[in-house]
C-alpha cells in the first residue's frame, strides 16, 4: 500500500503514519480486500519507500511520457 506524506514531513509524523498503517494492514479483512483487488502488500520502511519511489519515478515517468499518458480530462 503506498502512503506518502509531503516533502520535508517531519520524522515523528512519518513514523506515527507509518506505524498506524502497519497495524491496519495486519487486520485479516483489510489484507483479504485488498488482496482480493489484486493487490500485492509488502512491508518496509518509510526510508525503503522513499528509495523505491527515488528509482521507480524516473522509470513510470518515462512510460507514461512514451505512452502520451496525461492526467488532464
Amino acid at each position: 500500500m503506498v502512503r506518502a506524506g509531503g516533502a520535508g514531513l517531519p520524522k515523528p509524523i512519518v513514523d506515527k503514519i507509518h506505524a498506524e498503517t502497519v497495524k491496519v494492514m495486519a487486520q485479516p479483512d483489510v489484507r483479504g480486500k485488498l488482496e482480493g483487488l489484486g493487490l500485492q502488500l509488502v512491508g518496509g520502511t518509510p526510508a525503503e519507500f522513499a528509495e523505491v519511489v527515488k528509482t521507480e519515478m524516473p522509470m513510470w515517468g518515462k512510460v507514461i511520457k512514451d505512452a502520451g499518458i496525461n492526467a488532464a480530462p
